[in-house]
């Protein structure tokens, strides 16, 4: 191998060890549910401020949102784990 070709490999490769880091290939999965709740949470508010909410005994109807809330997410969670791709919710939720 030449100079050059020694020096264009080198630059090539990577400084730090072959094995990635499991952590940043990946949002924690607590991370990523929080980043769906807060999403579809501000979605399924909307939608209460537009059910009007604040009509007596539409208590119901808000804890319904909230329920609504945390099946969404947590489906949304589960199927986002298990596609393995890494999408902008994994990134939001490594800087958060």
């Amino acid at each position: 191998m030449t100079q050059s070709n020694k020096r264009k490999h080198a630059k090539n490769t990577s400084h730090h060890g072959s094995t990635p880091d499991i952590r940043k290939q990946k949002g924690s999965p607590m991370r990523i549910f929080i980043m769906y709740f807060v999403i579809f949470g501000t979605i399924l508010a909307f939608i209460g401020l537009m059910g009007d909410d604040s009509l007596p005994g539409s208590g119901m109807f808000l804890w319904l949102l909230v329920a609504l809330n945390f099946i969404i997410s947590i489906i949304a969670t589960i199927s986002h784990l298990k596609s393995g791709k890494k999408s902008k919710i994994d990134e939001i939720s490594e800087k958060w």
